[in-house]
């Protein structure tokens, strides 16, 4: 436990619209209705950066959530994978939680008594103890530091060693791996060499470090941006048996699963699927009245997914993703991407009025697989589409 979070004064969370509690519980397996809050602190820097980039809450939560959805679907398998049915009895980290936005989703998997959340951040610990029940475990700028009594079955690690220098990665690597169990596993995110942005390059030794981050709030020094080889992440295992998972994590890092037992068979883990992915890229009324839509969604796993499902109101509408998005599909580097884009026009109900702006509206993309993501859900116009085209 955390021992000052009794101190802390309780925060008022970010607004979130109950719809979201229904949606979550349903499109999570095993989530009951009294496992799930939807409390997210006005401090939580992976809501607060989507909502500065785009603007507007709606987006901000879709993204967030989606995140959420995505991340729990990929360590359930994991899971399920590497432990089959004792999954239940695991002990499970969280190390550099942020502020929970795995948590909110875990008790389907880990219940809250078996679970401990660990991060740099003092209010961050604070509030995951007391929103998910869990056990706070506060760390530290030095890896030697870290030391809980506590050997964990599973340490999920999503977006840390993606901002640590070199020497960080390495005795972060190394302490966190000291703290499994015998047949334990870690399971942590690396942002890829693929990823660099144009004109940059990795150093001879494979790894490249920038002090910048979306978190001003920790030192440049111990906290940025980074890019890292395999070649460097399997030199910084010292030899331990891992599995990489290609953009497995959001669809952007990948995801390395690194076993305690030199004699671990993960094998299994090269049938875990990503899940479909996508955006809604443009809301707008139009000239007649009408709502348009459009954006894409596709599949690392398979390329094209099964459908998009829309729900305007009262109005639900299917369809299949059949526009050219060359720019996704060079995004992606996968040129099964290249026909993920849809576009529709829903009809509005009568005259449309200030009122009348929110109605709601969902998107999800479903794969071949009836594997879902929420692409957007929230009010369908705003102050940015309501402008007639």
């Amino acid at each position: 436990m955390n021992p000052d979070s009794s101190a802390d004064p309780v925060p008022i969370p970010v607004p979130v619209p109950a719809a979201w509690h229904e949606r979550l519980v349903r499109l999570v397996p095993g989530l009951t209705a009294a496992d799930l809050s939807l409390a997210i602190h006005p401090g939580d820097q992976m809501y607060s950066h989507s909502l500065a980039h785009h603007g507007q809450p709606d987006i901000a939560l879709s993204q967030y959530f989606a995140i959420s959805l995505q991340q729990f679907s990929v360590a359930r398998q994991v899971v399920r994978s590497l432990f089959g049915a004792d999954a239940g009895r695991l002990q499970w980290l969280d190390f550099a939680c942020g502020y929970g936005r795995l948590l909110r989703l875990l008790p389907a998997l880990v219940p809250p008594a078996q679970t401990w959340a660990s991060d740099i951040q003092a209010p961050a610990v604070a509030f995951v103890e007391r929103t998910f029940g869990v056990q706070g475990l506060l760390s530290s700028a030095d890896p030697e530091q870290f030391a809980p009594a506590e050997r964990f079955d599973v340490i999920w690690v999503a977006s840390l060693f993606s901002h640590l220098p070199g020497p960080l990665f390495r005795a972060w690597l190394a302490r966190l791996m000291h703290l499994l169990s015998p047949d334990g596993v870690i399971c942590f995110s690396v942002r890829d060499a693929s990823q660099l942005p144009p004109g940059m390059s990795l150093p001879e030794g494979g790894l490249l470090y920038s002090g910048d981050s979306e978190n001003a709030e920790l030192d440049p020094d111990i906290y940025g941006t980074t890019w890292a080889s395999e070649a460097y992440v399997r030199q910084a295992l010292a030899g331990q048996p891992y599995a990489r998972l290609p953009r497995a994590l959001a669809n952007e890092q990948d995801l390395y699963i690194a076993a305690a037992n030199p004699a671990r068979d993960l094998s299994a883990l090269t049938a875990i699927r990503r899940g479909p992915w996508g955006w809604l890229d443009r809301r707008r009324l139009d000239a007649d009245g009408g709502l348009e839509l459009e954006g894409w969604a596709g599949s690392l796993d398979d390329g094209q997914v099964d459908r998009v499902e829309i729900r305007f109101g009262s109005q639900a509408r299917s369809l299949a993703c059949t526009i050219d998005r060359p720019d996704v599909a060079h995004a992606f580097a996968d040129p099964r991407m290249a026909r993920v884009g849809w576009r529709c026009r829903l009809p509005w109900p009568g005259q449309v009025s200030e009122a009348d702006a929110a109605v709601s509206l969902e998107v999800q993309a479903v794969s071949r697989q009836d594997e879902r993501i929420v692409l957007y859900a929230g009010r369908a116009l705003d102050e940015t589409t309501a402008a007639v085209a």
